[in-house]
């Protein structure tokens, strides 16, 4: 995913696009076998570690979308 766009990618508004809410991904294998290669067992908790994601909403036209933040 890409960073959010400055304006609505659908309707241009530039005033009413604004973060609507926040969460972080989930479990991630690929993270986890990379922690399990480095510090072992204990490294397998490294694939909860996940990405914040925005979801931005268009008051506008009612769009929304999620991004990296």
């Amino acid at each position: 995913m890409a960073q959010a766009p400055y304006s609505c990618p659908v309707c241009g508004e530039v005033s009413r696009w604004r973060p609507d809410s926040t969460y972080r991904s989930g479990f991630s294998v690929s993270k986890a076998l990379f922690g399990a290669f480095l510090f072992g067992k204990k490294g397998l908790f490294g694939g909860f570690i996940g990405n914040k994601r925005v979801v931005y909403t268009c008051s506008n036209c009612g769009w929304h979308e999620e991004y990296d933040e």
